[in-house]
């Protein structure tokens, strides 16, 4: 009988029918290897896997460069709020103004900076404060602004932290400095 058990033919054995044709035993598996579908999708995942984190890393690196500086924003305008609520009175409140910095987003490591009080006025866009008109400072009295306005008394609130991305990059760099700045009119 020619007839073998791994031949996989649509006859039917017989002992009559002699010519059925059967692969050889060595190469029977490799047929079946080929229309075998079962884990396709683990192999493509991954081939496709390290393509897509590749991607992906960037846009999250961005998100957390974006979070920090929104802590960061957050931290300077809780300290100008303190400073427009709290009257001035020299280096204890310039103190008082860092802690509510600091206290606001007690997260981000920073050491802000809070400016002294100075004289100044808004410019013609009330855009910028001027602390001297064309080269002279204004005299902090009724009317001693350019326009005829009253001048007031102003401190500046920074501050600043370094952003370390989370993967290095050859164009960008591996680090950012984000910065904030608030004027506040404390008078």
């Amino acid at each position: 009988m020619l007839c073998r058990l791994w031949a996989s033919s649509p006859h039917r054995c017989s002992s009559l029918d002699k010519r059925v044709v059967t692969p050889r035993p060595r190469l029977a598996w490799i047929g079946t290897l080929v229309r075998d579908q079962r884990g396709m999708s683990a192999v493509e995942f991954g081939l496709a896997a390290p393509v897509f984190m590749a991607m992906l890393t960037p846009v999250i690196d961005l998100g957390l460069a974006f979070s920090e500086q929104t802590k960061l924003n957050q931290a300077i305008e809780a300290g100008a709020q303190y400073a427009t609520a709290n009257p001035y009175n020299g280096t204890a409140w310039a103190t008082n103004v860092s802690s509510a910095i600091t206290n606001a987003q007690p997260s981000l490591s920073f050491t802000p900076s809070v400016g002294s009080e100075s004289c100044g006025c808004p410019n013609a866009a009330n855009t910028a404060i001027v602390t001297g008109s064309y080269g002279t400072a204004p005299n902090c009295t009724a009317g001693g602004c350019p326009d005829g306005s009253n001048p007031g008394y102003y401190d500046t609130i920074s501050g600043s932290i370094t952003y370390i991305s989370v993967m290095p990059y050859s164009i960008l760099g591996s680090t950012a400095t984000l910065s904030r700045q608030a004027v506040v009119r404390v008078q």
